[in-house]
């Protein structure tokens, strides 16, 4: 039974591992774990929006049964400390008793976020008449050296925990955190699994498609489901019958949710994130450089910021846009623009 919810891609959210479209090898490996009741900490590898989340979630879900609520936590790896978690981690840690060495009167700490948003949580026992805890931390690659520190966790604590990690990229992981997990590469959904999930949820709400606009969404969404649907529920607000005109111009509002979220991204520091978004849209959308510069000073102009800043942030743009004119490389030059964006956000 579809639930009804005036938002598709919660009303189409799988409920069980069954539910889960195309991911067969991966489905019954889980479905193994279940049934032993067993498993080691696994490491889900896998774009933005593939599902790793809402697998590792329902997987969880399953394996935990009528416990899940008391024994499963799911933390942001990149989202900061409050201040509050930051001076709770400060008063905990401790000064060295020993007065003779390299540690005599140092102060001994854990790194904040693991102090904070991990520690309590893997510490305390399990609840119920299950073998043990569920962790998943997404987008672990950004604890960067605090992996070590993390990997001393799985250690002292598997037994009790088992940890699911999720990332987009397997470089950003140490190799003894690799070497402590089973990995599943989670890829783009395949064409054939997508178009009979696309026709199915278009039969559910009565749409009319050919198979020409499912290919066009395929190629839009990358594959992902979630985004997939969301652009099928845009596009059907024209009218039941979705020809590629109409997919056109919905597609459009994806593209301005994507540059909205580069403009963001940059505000909060984060470079590397933001140079990643920015290569998708450049590559998904086919823009130059000075369409590029345009899709961003649209949303500048947008902002709720005060027309000082947003005077500066034209003249970042316009700076770069004049640069790009003269032929040279416009990675560069976009990265650049980003790396000043970040400079203004920490300044905001």
């Amino acid at each position: 039974m579809i639930e009804d919810n005036p938002i598709w891609r919660l009303k189409y959210l799988p409920k069980s591992l069954s539910d889960i479209y195309g991911r067969k090898p991966l489905i019954s490996q889980l479905k193994e774990f279940i049934k032993s009741k067993n498993f080691p900490h696994l490491l889900f590898i896998g774009s933005e929006g593939i599902g790793k989340t809402t697998i590792a979630r329902i997987f969880s879900k399953e394996f935990l049964g009528n416990y899940f609520n008391v024994n499963f936590k799911l933390v942001y790896a990149d989202v900061p400390l409050t201040q509050e978690e930051r001076t709770k981690a400060k008063s905990e840690a401790y000064v060295s008793t020993s007065k003779i060495g390299s540690m005599a009167g140092k102060r001994i700490t854990t790194p904040a976020f693991i102090q904070v948003k991990i520690k309590p949580f893997v510490q305390l026992k399990v609840l119920g008449d299950i073998p043990f805890k569920i962790l998943i931390v997404k987008n672990f690659e950004t604890l960067g050296s605090n992996q070590q520190g993390f990997r001393r966790l799985m250690e002292i604590y598997g037994s009790n925990c088992r940890m699911i990690l999720l990332t987009t990229k397997i470089s950003g992981i140490i190799d003894p955190i690799i070497s402590r997990c089973q990995l599943f590469l989670i890829p783009q959904l395949k064409y054939n699994k997508f178009e009979n999930l696309i026709i199915k949820i278009s039969e559910q709400e009565s749409l009319e498609l050919d198979k020409e606009v499912i290919k066009s969404i395929y190629r839009i969404s990358e594959g992902k489901i979630s985004k997939a649907i969301d652009l099928l529920q845009i596009s059907s607000l024209m009218g039941n019958k979705i020809d590629t005109n109409v997919l056109f111009e919905s597609s459009k509002k994806f593209k301005i949710e994507e540059m909205n979220k580069i403009v963001l991204t940059s505000f909060k520091g984060d470079f590397k994130k933001t140079r990643e978004l920015f290569r998708n849209v450049l590559s998904n959308y086919k823009y130059n450089a000075n369409q590029f510069y345009q899709k961003i000073l649209e949303v500048i102009i947008k902002l709720p910021l005060s027309r000082y800043e947003k005077c500066k942030l034209i003249n970042i743009i316009g700076d770069a846009d004049f640069r790009a004119l003269d032929g040279r490389d416009s990675d560069i030059q976009i990265s650049s623009l980003i790396s000043k964006f970040n400079t203004f956000g920490e300044m905001m």
